[in-house]
C-alpha cells in the first residue's frame, strides 16, 4: 500500500504527473508496480473505488482542545515548607 501512497504523493508534487496524459500516467502507474485494480481507480479518478480498495476514509478529523487550567495551589513537596506554612497559621 505505500507505494501507492508514495505515488499519489509524487502526483500531487509533480505538476506534469498530476496533469499528464492518461497513457504517460498508465506508464507511470506501471513502472510504480501499483496493482491493477488502483491504476483503474487512479486513471478513472475515482476516489470512491480508491478508498474502497485502499480501505481508506476520507473524513478524518483530528482536535485538540487546551488543557484546564489548575485554579487551586500546588501541593508542597517538601516537608519543611509544610511546616513553615504550619507554624505561619498558628504563630
Amino acid at each position: 500500500m505505500s507505494n501507492v501512497i508514495d505515488f499519489l504523493n509524487r502526483i500531487g508534487s509533480d505538476s506534469s504527473l498530476r496533469h499528464a496524459e492518461s497513457t504517460q500516467l498508465a506508464r507511470e502507474l506501471a513502472q510504480a508496480q501499483i496493482a491493477p485494480e488502483l491504476q483503474a481507480a487512479i486513471l478513472a479518478g475515482d476516489q470512491q473505488r480508491l478508498e474502497a480498495v485502499l480501505g481508506a476514509r476520507t473524513n478524518v478529523i483530528c482536535g485538540l482542545s487546551p488543557a484546564e487550567q489548575d485554579d487551586a495551589p500546588e501541593p508542597a513537596d517538601d516537608d519543611e515548607e509544610i511546616r513553615l506554612q504550619q507554624v505561619a497559621r498558628v504563630g
